[in-house]
């Protein structure tokens, strides 16, 4: 595509092209490759039109962190959506989709990379906060949200996570497995 027909693009087909972009140099260059001239260049968009979107790069990484964790919340509210039982119906559906998070190795080292940034970026520690506040009321009953054996499971929950994310695993497969099944079974009483 060329730089002049990029700009006959939809803002949001624009948009996504340049959050694409900056993922796939994060994965291929990593987060110290992810300028917005790269970016443009990736995703053969005038840098002009980039500045539309994002004036700066962290403008687009909280952007790219938003539209990350924004599908992961997405996919639990459609995982949800499938379950008739309400008791412990949100940390299920948070236990499902996290387990299955990390088979897409690429969505993998973006979510490490924004993972990283976050842990050094106050701004991107509270953009992180701010929507999975938003998410946990959206997705979890009052009493989901007081209830201290689903509080506990979903700390194990993000405990896998994070060992997948990392690529740190120190059970194996055959108890991480009934771990699941355990959370799983520990959400319905």
């Amino acid at each position: 595509m060329s730089m002049t027909e990029s700009r006959n693009m939809e803002p949001d087909v624009t948009r996504e092209k340049l959050l694409r972009a900056a993922a796939d140099l994060i994965l291929a260059q990593g987060l110290q490759a992810v300028t917005l001239d790269a970016i443009a260049g990736r995703a053969g968009v005038p840098k002009e039109d980039l500045l539309q979107h994002f004036q700066t790069k962290p403008i687009l990484l909280d952007a790219l962190f938003d539209d990350v964790t924004q599908r992961f919340a997405g996919a639990v509210a459609a995982e949800m959506a499938k379950d008739p039982d309400a008791k412990g119906r949100g940390t299920r559906a948070y236990l499902r989709v996290t387990v299955a998070a990390p088979a897409d190795d690429g969505e993998a080292h973006v979510m490490r990379s924004l993972i990283g940034l976050m842990l050094f970026d106050p701004e991107v520690r509270e953009l992180w906060s701010s929507i999975w506040d938003e998410a946990r009321e959206e997705q979890l009953s009052p009493q989901e949200q007081e209830s201290p054996e689903l509080t506990l499971c979903r700390l194990a929950i993000d405990g896998l996570w994070m060992s997948d994310l990392l690529e740190h695993r120190t059970v194996s497969n055959q108890t991480r497995a009934a771990v699941i099944r355990r959370i799983e079974e520990l959400t319905r009483k």
